[in-house]
């Protein structure tokens, strides 16, 4: 009796596993199906995205720009049809959202992997070279005075590199690649807390990815990139009503690596925390209140203490820029004001019609999903925590319009672009419940009209925040044009100055070129001039009269890098060296630049064609020490 109840729980026990490993055999298969054709076409997608920028490095920019396209639409469409289906798994979702994000991550950085030369990073470069060369945080950097101050980015890729013993390049790379996984897992779990839908969560995400910073900006190695992925982070955490005391510690970490890292995102999200403590408060849900008031307020003395201590920096960071936008749409209001052109760049150069059609097609998209109508009078709907959370998506969603009308003036444009990466955190997860169930609720080719839709706005977004498009794949030397401006002869001559020029010697150059040189080497970049006045004044000098020389002094300027192309036409990046350099629209001349070899004083101790440096201390120190002698 005992050895045949025995027999018949081993023979029950083995059935059970037997029927275990099969369903794990067919959820296995199941999830390869789901999955493995979005994975070949990402990974196709960045082959032909790689194709492009072969192409356009042998001048043939209009194949390599339609190869482009058919390489990120490649990487977006498979998987946007993958998350918009209800019936695809949520293991399969998340492995969607990832290799959409991750693949069109890749198709920006396929350029980066050797060298950052867009101007931002290379800014950022500085930043993390002197830590490494230092071993101290808050160097100065001339280029980008702020960035020091908030060193998260930096500090994180010298930790990697020291942990891994991966070079600083490599290590900058796979900061990127984690944040923008970070960004993706929290904006997913985000999504899928308050809309209760792992389907409504994958949507979001594919939403996401057509906002107009996601692909281009985003990318970058920049503080903005970390920072993001810390800000979403911290407001899932915060969302989970069982959070406990892990949730607790990771998110007092992430607000405090949030406010080392940019000083924009951090009071954006402290703007987001509020509104949700007020929303809570509105909905007289007493304890969420509570919960969120304490937060808010332990998060604003955080951020409000580090920006009080970096004040006189960030006042003259980011002041002028508020300033400007502020000039020019009251201007516009009153009709003195010159209006921003789409699609136009500083030189005059211009991108096809169909890409400016593009993208109002993708602004009407995204407006109509404002609208109470069709798909969109269905909103989700929750208590505690997540219900707080959403209506201040709500809110950042509804401030679309807002930050739209704003992109009609340069400088509010530059702002309200920055702005649309966290209205697009509301946008896209309140749009994607509504989507979801529409789906859910109506016929199967429903899915393939939103997946058209989806298209025409991702290209749309991408089209508005990567600029025009000799931004998109390399091709010969440009006139200031951020990456296109940086090649061979460029790096010889930073590689050259990063050599033998003495460590700290102060130097001028124009935008792209001097901020080559700082990440490059140990000197110190000069820009604006002590007592007014900056180094642009001094290109455009007919001659070194008094003024130049004065600022030559002044600025306690050595050496001068001269990009002999730079009178080849007018910059594509609205300026040469730095705004208020010349009047708008003004031009460098040959003889402009030609005065540097004609004045003595003026010495050329390198020329590799294209890229000369010119020591032109001469011309200042002989009046220096006359002053200190007269004195």
């Amino acid at each position: 009796m005992v050895s045949a109840g025995l027999s018949a729980s081993l023979l029950t026990d083995l059935h059970y596993r037997d029927r275990g490993g099969l369903l794990l055999r067919a959820d296995s298969e199941r999830y390869c199906r789901e999955t493995l054709p979005v994975a070949a076409a990402t990974a196709v997608g960045l082959l032909a995205v790689s194709g492009s920028y072969v192409l356009g490095r042998q001048g043939e920019s209009g194949t390599g720009l339609l190869l482009y396209w058919i390489g990120l639409l490649l990487i977006f469409v498979p998987a946007g049809l993958g998350l918009l289906d209800p019936a695809t798994s949520r293991r399969a979702r998340i492995t969607d959202c990832l290799l959409l994000g991750m693949g069109l991550l890749l198709a920006y950085l396929i350029l980066q992997i050797h060298q950052f030369v867009r101007f931002d990073e290379m800014l950022h470069i500085r930043t993390l070279h002197d830590i490494r060369e230092t071993g101290r945080l808050f160097t100065a950097n001339s280029g980008l005075p702020v960035s020091p101050r908030f060193p998260g980015l930096e500090v994180v890729t010298n930790a990697v590199a020291q942990i891994t013993r991966l070079p600083p390049q490599l290590s900058a790379f796979l900061v990127i690649v984690l944040s923008r996984g970070l960004l993706i897992a929290g904006l997913f779990l985000l999504a899928e807390q308050v809309t209760r839908s792992a389907h409504a969560a994958g949507i979001a995400v594919g939403i996401y990815s057509c906002s107009p910073q996601f692909f281009f900006f985003n990318a970058q190695y920049s503080y903005q990139t970390l920072a993001v992925a810390l800000g979403v982070l911290l407001l899932m955490l915060v969302t989970n009503e069982a959070a406990g005391r892990t949730e607790t510690v990771l998110a007092a970490g992430a607000a405090l690596a949030l406010t080392f890292s940019h000083h924009a995102t951090s009071w954006v999200f402290v703007a987001i925390l509020g509104m949700v403590t007020v929303a809570a408060f509105t909905r007289r849900d007493r304890r969420t209140a509570t919960i969120f008031l304490g937060i808010t307020v332990a998060d604003l003395v955080l951020v409000a203490s580090w920006a009080i201590v970096s004040g006189p920096l960030l006042n003259r960071y980011l002041g002028p820029v508020f300033h400007d936008a502020v000039f020019q749409l009251t201007g516009i209001a009153s009709g003195t004001g010159e209006t921003r052109k789409i699609s136009t760049d500083s030189s005059g150069t211009r991108n096809p019609r169909w890409e400016t059609v593009l993208i109002v097609l993708s602004l009407l998209i995204w407006m109509a999903t404002l609208m109470p109508l069709g798909p969109f009078r269905r909103r989700p709907a929750a208590d505690g925590r997540a219900g707080a959370v959403l209506r201040s998506l709500r809110l950042l969603q509804l401030l679309y319009p807002i930050a739209l009308v704003a992109t009609i003036a340069p400088k509010a444009a530059e702002i309200s672009v920055r702005l649309s990466t966290f209205i697009f955190i509301g946008l896209s997860i309140i749009t994607a419940y509504s989507i979801g169930w529409y789906i859910e609720n109506h016929r199967r080719p429903l899915r393939w009209v939103v997946a058209l839709f989806g298209t025409i706005a991702f290209m749309g977004g991408t089209l508005m925040g990567s600029g025009l498009d000799w931004n998109r794949i390399p091709g010969p030397y440009l006139v200031v044009a951020d990456g296109r401006s940086i090649d061979s002869s460029a790096n010889a001559a930073a590689q050259w100055a990063a050599r033998n020029l003495p460590d700290g010697a102060h130097f001028a150059a124009d935008r792209e070129l001097g901020a080559l040189l700082a990440a490059t080497g140990n000197q110190y970049l000069v820009i604006g001039v002590p007592g007014g006045g900056n180094t642009g004044q001094i290109l455009f000098a007919p001659s070194f009269h008094a003024q130049a020389r004065d600022l030559l002094r002044r600025g306690q300027i050595r050496y001068y890098v001269i990009d002999q192309r730079l009178a080849e036409g007018l910059p594509h990046e609205t300026y040469y060296v730095v705004n208020g350099e010349a009047p708008k629209g003004t031009r460098l001349t040959h003889a402009e630049l030609g005065k540097f070899d004609i004045t003595p004083g003026s010495r050329r101790i390198y020329d590799n064609g294209a890229v000369r440096i010119y020591d032109v201390s001469g011309l200042w120190e002989d009046s220096t020490s006359a002053v200190r002698a007269g004195r």
